[in-house]
């Protein structure tokens, strides 16, 4: 796979249902209410995937401290398919991250609306990168988290948090004070510059778009493919008023299958995290930062495969998310998130 050189392989392990049971019990009471029944571990399963902590280095000096951030990058293209209906034309000019925050507002699952716009982080340009960093450290969510020698010391713990205080700002701070060589005040600004460069210059997230973008259809196409797969009626068509049948619907199955199959890799491409991991200077890649150098590290992670049933919850996903942001537009819901999302840049 394109990503080849930042995915690790893993390990498959044995477990019983002693030990699921007990990593729901952990995990649970750091998930926000929205995710608990979404993010329950399975304890029918009989074995677990064993990787690699990310957030540390596992070779080399001793000792030596070691910061890692986590992002989720979501999306960073627009959709160009000619299957995108009419009433859903703003999808090719708006990111579905900016969209999709304006129903998470509204099911009250954030907040405030953040800040950031993946099409910012996946933009090639440095300034742009930085700006989507900057987005991400004012509105973290569950976005962005920094760790220090394996340990969280900004952002949710489990799904999310709320916008970043002056307090929040100052306890990472002062934490970054045993790894960033700089002025008080100015160490969480030189790190945000120091992932920035390393963004810009590592070819990391060019290889991401590059699997982002097998969802060639949008799943306002994929749908009808999956229909094809599954060999159902497609339930979509049924609330179509059209003579024929979608042309999708007239296609080989090899090429609906490959269609779904495309689809659901890049919605693991869109859903995973960036893991990059810091010390200082050693002996592999460097990045360097007011005369400091650093080794650092990239993996993805949250690379699970996406079931072909769930192409249904997709369909319905994004139309929910579409209407919603035309009903926002309109000014049609409760409150008024509109002059939220315009003020974060978003209309």
């Amino acid at each position: 796979m394109y990503w080849a050189l930042h995915v690790e392989n893993v390990v498959r392990v044995r477990v019983s249902v002693d030990f699921l049971e007990s990593i729901d019990k952990n995990v649970l009471p750091h998930r926000p209410a929205w995710r608990v029944d979404a993010a329950r571990v399975n304890p029918l399963c009989d074995s677990a995937l064993l990787i690699s902590d990310h957030s540390v280095f596992h070779h080399g000096a001793k000792g030596m401290p070691c910061l890692s951030v986590e992002i989720k990058p979501k999306c960073g293209f627009l959709p160009p398919s000619k299957y995108i209906s009419e009433e859903n034309h703003m999808k090719k000019s708006i990111s579905r991250f900016r969209m999709h925050q304006a129903l998470k507002l509204h099911r009250k699952e954030v907040s405030e609306i953040s800040h950031y716009d993946p099409l910012d982080m996946f933009s090639g340009i440095k300034n742009r990168i930085y700006k989507a960093m900057r987005a991400l450290f004012s509105t973290p969510q569950n976005n962005f988290r920094i760790f220090l020698n394996g340990s969280i010391i900004f952002g949710g713990s489990g799904g999310g948090t709320n916008a970043t205080n002056s307090k929040t700002a100052e306890l990472l701070e002062d934490a970054l004070g045993c790894f960033i060589r700089a002025e008080e005040g100015k160490r969480t600004e030189a790190l945000l510059q120091l992932v920035t460069e390393t963004l810009h210059e590592a070819s990391v997230l060019d290889k991401l778009l590059e699997v982002q973008k097998l969802d060639a259809f949008d799943i306002e196409g994929a749908i009808h493919a999956y229909y094809n797969v599954v060999s159902e009626p497609c339930k979509v068509c049924q609330h179509v008023s059209k003579d024929q049948p979608h042309e999708l619907h007239t296609i080989p199955f090899h090429e609906s299958l490959e269609i779904a199959r495309n689809y659901l890799i890049a919605a693991t491409a869109k859903d995973c995290s960036l893991i990059i991991s810091f010390r200082r200077k050693g002996d592999s890649n460097s990045a360097s930062l007011n005369e400091q150098e650093f080794d650092h590290k990239a993996f993805f992670i949250d690379l699970d495969m996406k079931s072909l049933d769930r192409m249904k919850h997709y369909y319905e996903l994004d139309q929910e998310i579409v209407s919603n942001y035309n009903k926002v537009m309109r000014g049609d819901t409760e409150g008024d998130p509109k002059k939220r999302l315009q003020s974060n840049g978003h209309a």
